[in-house]
């Protein structure tokens, strides 16, 4: 009998930290097992900022490269050691078979995929103060868009929308990995531009007061240039 076990974590994400294991267990179900595994293990270095190199990390997490660096607490590296002892045990390879790769990259048919980026928030300390006093929490909102080609239906900006992404993180978190999406070729070719462009805007979520509190910067450019993204923000008025 298999099980595998799951806390959830003051940030909100959720690490396997766990399994009890017996006998019988399939080829596939071990794949799928080792595959889980690797995902949380890399995972929490992710929402610490690791620089990814391999490609196959590269491919499910994006670039990463945000302060702390990797940098674990001890929390996260007892959650690590914890799922190695598991990786160990059932035998696990270094890179599961089901782990996306350089040749087999998270793409839909008919789509164009767009690459990962992070968004680094610096708040003031008056709004971090602020937002950490209140439990209010931060928006990151990214459009992707582009001019109308010729001849195709625009709304009055003369832009067409393409996706969006909206990740609301959880209070104290200043750091988000975006992207990976993918956007339909045949949308793609109504742009003039042949290509997503982005918009980046910060607010507040709105969770506990009505008003949006922040006055942040924007990124505007080139989706696939996106890479790593300052943004600062402060306090409405301050």
């Amino acid at each position: 009998m298999h099980r595998l076990l799951t806390t959830k974590r003051a940030s909100g994400v959720f690490l396997i930290v766990g399994i009890m294991t017996g006998v019988g267990m399939s080829g596939a179900h071990a794949a799928d097992v080792c595959e889980a595994l690797w995902r949380a293990r890399n995972g929490i270095f992710a929402n610490s900022g690791y620089c990814f190199a391999s490609a196959e990390a590269l491919a499910v997490f994006g670039k990463g490269c945000f302060a702390p660096y990797g940098k674990l607490s001890p929390a996260d590296e007892a959650d690590v050691q914890r799922i190695k002892d598991i990786e160990t045990h059932q035998n696990c390879p270094a890179v599961p078979a089901g782990v996306a790769g350089p040749t087999a990259p998270p793409r839909q048919e008919g789509g164009r995929v767009v690459p990962k980026y992070v968004v680094q928030l610096t708040l003031s300390r008056a709004a971090a103060n602020k937002l950490s006093a209140s439990g209010e929490t931060v928006r990151v909102a990214a459009s992707y868009y582009g001019s109308a080609a010729s001849g195709v239906a625009a709304g009055d900006d003369g832009e067409i929308g393409l996706a969006n992404e909206t990740i609301d993180l959880p209070n104290g978190t200043t750091a988000v990995n975006m992207g990976g999406i993918s956007i339909a070729e045949r949308d793609i070719r109504k742009t003039a531009e042949g290509k997503p462009m982005l918009l980046i805007n910060v607010y507040t979520s709105r969770k506990v007061f009505q008003d949006n509190l922040l006055d942040c910067g924007i990124y505007q450019g080139d989706a696939a240039l996106a890479g790593q993204v300052e943004i600062n923000c402060k306090l409405i008025g301050e």
